[in-house]
């Protein structure tokens, strides 16, 4: 079994005849212009598909689901290629394959599936959206956790009863996301800490022998954004965290191949390019706002947000609860559109109004390009979240969540209705989440930093 990082969270496996290529994200930036890939791919398009017969795809976030790449898959090989997917209900990634003409094979959770005479795969969702892949030739066998937020030790151990004992690791080492504004570093540093913890814990419940950090090989590449650099872990820091946890440290840099379950050799230079590369991240270009939007054009797209709203969601639900004052759900966002230096209150319940200046104080600041995006895309209000591209108190946050995150929900195939409020898994899920992260937002003294680590030479 032979791996090769390609970039960030898409690698190459070769064993016993098949090429298997995940999580295809190799060029472009990804979340509405808030990311980009820290390193150059190394490798061009036909290298990197020489050999591909399989395309596993772990969720639908841009870094993983490159439409871009699929699109150019279909152009250029066809019915030579067949894409790995999750079973979901929305079917939307599996639809979207098949109307570029690829062949897809849908993976049932936990089921093992055979490539081929030698070769099985288990893919396993996880919570809402994600996935991971346990992948066995019979002598060697990895887990590729992606992006996974596997920190419960319950998940954990649920993954290891359907992928037991992987040869090798890969997981995901720094955040990925909007950690606190431009003056809360200390919610960025808990959060780098929290994904090393996160990480050692997988280690010690799944026993791998080898484990390689990847899926975090980005910047934030945006004006608006890049502050968030600050606190990121390094392959290095990681490299230590997986060795202190029992495991052999496999660090590639994208190009970079490895006989899965020899000892690796090429740690150290991997290390030491890191270290030259994530030295020059200050310097890296990035990208501006984007061009400014007019209140009037704003409120145009609103309507048709609030539109589809209702149309995916219960209008009479969304309308009670917003009644329910303490619960604080679909409460008017108050938006600084600091591009245009107006303000704005919106509400899918009351609608959308200017607010005079100095009437009242904003809960999120943001351009008003990216509130566009959020208005026009269904996933708008995730994507700003992982982009970061904004400014927002605790609270401001909290309000922005509970007015906001319903297009999110349904992008999941979900749906604000009578049904939802008796699943209550799910709104353990989705509470949980929501107290977790104010929690750490709003103690920042209990930050704890990631260990720093010297250079390499």
């Amino acid at each position: 079994m032979r791996l090769t990082l390609i970039n960030h969270a898409c690698c190459k496996v070769e064993t016993d005849g098949l090429g298997l290529l995940f999580d295809p994200w190799t060029e472009g930036s990804a979340f509405n212009g808030g990311w980009d890939l820290l390193i150059p791919t190394p490798m061009e398009f036909g290298e990197i598909m020489q050999g591909v017969s399989l395309i596993w795809i772990s969720h639908e976030h841009p870094d993983h689901f490159s439409p871009a790449f699929l699109t150019r898959v279909a152009r250029e090989h066809g019915n030579k290629v067949t894409i790995l997917y999750q079973a979901t209900r929305d079917r939307r990634v599996a639809d979207f394959c098949k109307s570029l003409g690829l062949s897809v094979q849908e993976l049932e959770d936990g089921v093992p599936t055979p490539l081929s005479p030698t070769v099985t795969a288990t893919c396993g969702a996880y919570y809402f959206y994600d996935s991971w892949l346990y992948l066995t030739d019979g002598r060697q066998s990895l887990l590729d956790l992606n992006d996974c937020p596997a920190r419960l030790e319950r998940d954990i151990r649920k993954i290891g009863q359907l992928a037991p004992a992987p040869t090798l690791l890969l997981s995901q080492f720094s955040y990925a996301a909007w950690k606190g504004g431009r003056d809360n570093r200390a919610f960025r540093a808990a959060a780098a800490a929290q994904k090393l913890e996160a990480l050692a814990k997988q280690i010690r419940i799944l026993r791998p022998r080898f484990t390689l950090p990847f899926a975090s090989l980005i910047y934030f590449s945006n004006e608006e954004n890049s502050y968030l650099n600050d606190a990121v872990n390094t392959p290095g820091v990681a490299a230590d965290a997986i060795s202190a946890a029992g495991s052999i440290p496999v660090v590639l840099y994208p190009g970079d191949a490895w006989q899965v379950g020899e000892p690796p050799t090429g740690t150290a230079a991997a290390l030491a390019r890191y270290d030259r590369r994530y030295g020059e991240v200050a310097t890296l270009p990035l990208r501006p706002p984007g061009a400014s939007v007019g209140v009037e054009e704003l409120r145009s797209a609103f309507e048709g947000y609030r539109a589809r709203i209702f149309a995916r969601n219960s209008r009479p639900l969304i309308t009670l609860l917003s009644m329910l004052r303490p619960l604080g759900l679909f409460q008017p966002v108050v938006v600084k559109l600091r591009d245009l230096d107006r303000m704005v209150a919106v509400s899918v319940v009351s609608g959308f109004a200017e607010v005079p200046r100095g009437g009242r104080e904003a809960d999120v600041t943001l351009h008003s390009s990216s509130l566009l995006f959020m208005f026009k895309n269904e996933f708008g209000f995730d994507t700003l979240t992982v982009n970061g591209r904004f400014e927002a108190s605790a609270d401001g946050f909290a309000k922005m969540m509970r007015s906001f995150a319903v297009g999110s929900l349904n992008a999941l195939g979900l749906a604000v209705s009578w049904r939802l409020l008796f699943s209550l898994r799910l709104l353990l899920i989705l509470t949980r989440h929501l107290v977790g992260v104010l929690a750490r937002l709003r103690r920042p003294d209990e930050a704890r930093p990631a260990p720093a680590r010297a250079a390499s030479d």
